[in-house]
């Protein structure tokens, strides 16, 4: 059972801290208050003023909804990093949220001189009105997502089968001399350097598996007939994509990745987004859920 439960809490949740979203998730929780309150919310507010008082608490919860799922987010990137959010941080964020609405009421209250309850009272009704909303809709969108990637996944494995693989070329250089730029190079081959320019490896484009960046540095990971090879340049990852944008097999789909989308064996997707298998090569490569739309256009056109 603990071993079920420490798989759930650490199961891979898809999360958009993005502030297009998160605005509109705000208002929905605004508008959710308002219209909780109106009708169950009892004698909570009474009178002349009872729809505005509400309207001031709804809006009072779009902004502590907005401020914890995008500016704390925004301030705290590595905590909130999408791409290792899991489900037992967005039950502590979920909290965290309800903390600060339950922040923002209790000042509302104040500041008007209503009777108010202590604070630990208006967490718990807080919690207990917010918590499962806000937990089951994320899940649902979380189930969308899902649905739509493995679908995704399968159609694109099955295009993966039937695609004619292409003939491995032979070895190639790696030079730590100065590059001539005057030396002319295969009109078919790739040449990566470093920043400097005194280091250059040149290979197939058949050959280039993918590249990850790591801090100053790149690792450039390739075949050498069958033998996985990685050569370590000091350049950016941007750099590598704009040496590569002629080739339309080479596409970035992470801040940290840019793979050879003729090079996928197998593809698997979850809520995040996909996970590559490359020929040759143990590692998944992840597709963040910001290039999706972008990855599926261009892996439709190369295979």
């Amino acid at each position: 059972m603990l071993r079920s439960l420490n798989t759930f809490l650490n199961r891979p949740i898809a999360e958009d801290f993005s502030f297009k979203n998160q605005v509109w998730q705000s208002l929905q929780s605004g508008l959710y208050v308002f219209l909780f309150v109106y009708f169950f919310g009892g004698s909570s507010f009474t009178g002349n003023f009872k729809v505005l008082m509400l309207a001031i608490f709804g809006v009072g919860c779009a902004v502590a909804t907005l401020i914890a799922n995008w500016v704390v987010p925004l301030l705290l990137p590595t905590i909130y990093n999408e791409d290792h959010w899991t489900v037992w941080k967005q039950i502590l964020h979920t909290l965290f949220i309800l903390f600060c609405i339950s922040t923002v009421n209790q000042l509302l209250l104040i500041s008007m001189h209503y009777g108010y309850p202590p604070f630990w009272q208006m967490y718990v009704t807080v919690t207990l009105i917010g918590f499962f909303p806000i937990s089951l809709n994320v899940f649902v969108v979380e189930q969308r997502r899902l649905k739509r990637t493995l679908a995704q996944a399968q159609t694109m494995n099955e295009q993966l089968a039937h695609r004619v693989e292409p003939t491995l070329i032979a070895p190639v250089s790696v030079q730590t001399t100065t590059v001539n730029p005057e030396i002319p190079v295969a009109s078919k081959s790739i040449v990566l350097m470093s920043e400097s320019g005194k280091e250059r490896l040149s290979l197939q484009p058949d050959q280039l598996l993918y590249v990850e960046s790591v801090g100053n540095y790149v690792d450039v990971h390739w075949l050498n007939a069958d033998q996985l090879q990685k050569t370590v340049l000091r350049n950016t990852l941007k750099d590598v994509a704009d040496a590569l944008a002629t080739y339309p097999q080479f596409f970035r789909c992470h801040r940290a990745f840019l793979v050879n989308l003729q090079a996928i064996n197998q593809t698997e997707g979850n809520a995040r987004g996909y996970q590559l298998t490359l020929k040759g090569n143990a590692e998944k490569i992840p597709v963040s859920r910001s290039y999706l739309d972008a990855f599926d256009e261009r892996i439709n056109a190369v295979l």
